[in-house]
């Protein structure tokens, strides 16, 4: 009997009417459609899950897979199991590969936003356990006053939280195992604009005692063009939370210091924190056979993330930069703009992006840009560039050279030294904008600017 039991267990989950079973039960816990060819198991080898894709929501009207995953392999726990806990003892994730486009992820979360905005207000995860923040002695970069948004308070803030015993250690023990996984991030809209993570391997502690793992990249490719290899990330599984701390690397020229942890309690609590340390940035590691068109003598940044797993729509973070003496030559007559300091903020939340303050300042040119991006697909933003005569005509001479009509008026400011520009830029049909035609007529964003700043000058340098 037992032998026939597990013979027809398996014959059913390697039929469509099995797997859909499995799937159903998976959709109700990520939202998303997915599909399986088959799953087997066996007491020795455990549970095997061939060819598992997830794919777009249906209301999308989109048949793309978001990710899929050659074979799951997941070695149950019987003793865990026979105590009422549903643990493995190793889950190995093989061959995941991702195909993503930006817009595809706006799309998704916009129903996110929707979903949350029409459901009843049910039991919040926040409500059980705090959000693990990668560093909790600084406050959030948003609450940080202009003057050092990177500044840390020299006494760590007294917790709020009650003195709640932390749950004893238990002895078991689990292992993801992830081999050969490839992820990009493409744009839909600016095709030449990805991010592929290629050859990713991981092994991740979960439950026990304190342990240590690490996750690996091959390569990182920015666009088929820029490439940075060899990335390892040590992680460290203690107090029920999977955490990486203060790890610092260098990408892309960049001095990095990466912060992040995940917990297992209610809607899985995650953050995440980026910051660049000041530094002056050399970027000729990435154009490599050219030379760099920025060149930076000092660069500060924090970025954070926080939020639920499980839950979208609570995800929220900012960005804080400031940088000095910045200079962005173009190769063209070698000719450049020069910039004595500068910011940028941002706040981000899944309903969008806001650019609080964004702004360069120097002698002769600066540049001053706020607006937004939402989820839905809706933007709009106004960039201003207020320079001297000189500059202006310059710029006004680069635009008119190009082959698309544009024109780019500057207008006096309230001194004779100084002449300005706003460029208003939208999101109109589902395609950015900008008013840089003929009498601030609407064109096309990513050609006019693509236009704009490659176009080869063939005509003798002329510009300050």
């Amino acid at each position: 009997m037992p032998l026939l039991a597990w013979g027809c267990v398996n014959l059913l989950f390697s039929t469509a009417l099995g797997t859909r079973i499995l799937c159903n039960k998976i959709e109700q816990k990520i939202g998303l459609p997915c599909q399986l060819e088959s799953v087997t198991w066996s007491p020795w080898t455990g549970v095997t899950a061939s060819n598992f894709q997830v794919f777009v929501p249906a209301k999308l009207g989109q048949k793309n897979a978001l990710f899929s995953v050659r074979e799951i392999r997941v070695d149950v726990s019987w003793i865990s199991l026979l105590r009422g806990k549903r643990r493995w003892e190793r889950l190995e994730v093989n061959q995941l590969s991702a195909n993503v486009a930006v817009e595809t992820i706006s799309d998704i979360l916009a129903l996110s936003m929707e979903g949350a905005s029409k459901s009843a207000v049910v039991e919040r995860p926040g409500d059980q356990e705090e959000v693990p923040h990668p560093d909790p002695e600084s406050q959030p970069a948003d609450q940080k006053t202009e003057e050092s948004p990177l500044a840390r308070d020299d006494v760590p803030a007294k917790s709020e939280a009650p003195n709640v015993t932390s749950p004893p250690s238990e002895d078991f023990e689990g292992v993801i195992i992830l081999s050969n996984a490839k992820v990009k991030i493409f744009s839909e809209r600016v095709p030449d604009l990805s991010l592929t993570l290629d050859q990713i391997e991981g092994e991740i502690p979960l439950w026990g005692g304190t342990r240590e793992g690490e996750i690996s990249c091959r390569e990182v490719r920015i666009s088929d063009a820029i490439s940075e290899g060899g990335l390892t990330i040590p992680v460290v599984w203690a107090d029920r939370s999977l955490a990486v701390m203060e790890h610092s690397l260098k990408v892309f020229g960049l001095n990095l210091e990466l912060s992040a942890a995940v917990k297992l309690a209610a809607g899985f609590p995650a953050g995440l924190q980026v910051s660049l340390p000041d530094q002056q940035v050399d970027l000729s590691s990435v154009f490599r056979e050219q030379k760099s068109p920025v060149a930076v003598s000092n660069l500060n940044s924090r970025n954070q993330l926080q939020g639920y797993l499980l839950v979208p729509a609570s995800f929220k973070g900012s960005s804080v930069t400031n940088f000095e003496n910045v200079v962005i030559n173009d190769p063209r007559d070698e000719g450049g703009m020069r910039f004595n300091r500068g910011k940028a903020k941002f706040v981000v939340t899944a309903a969008g992006v806001v650019a609080k303050d964004v702004r360069a300042i120097g002698e002769e040119d600066a540049i001053l840009i706020n607006g937004f991006a939402t989820a839905a697909g809706e933007a709009a933003a106004t960039v201003r560039i207020v320079s001297s005569p000189e500059r202006a005509q310059s710029h006004a001479k680069r635009v008119r050279m190009t082959s698309g009509n544009l024109l780019m008026d500057f207008q006096p400011l309230i001194t004779p030294d100084r002449a300005f520009r706003d460029i208003r830029i939208e999101a109109r049909n589902g395609t950015l904008m900008m008013d840089l035609g003929e009498d601030r007529s609407w064109v096309p964003f990513f050609a006019t600017a693509e236009e704009v700043l490659s176009r080869k000058n063939t005509d003798p340098p002329n510009l300050p």
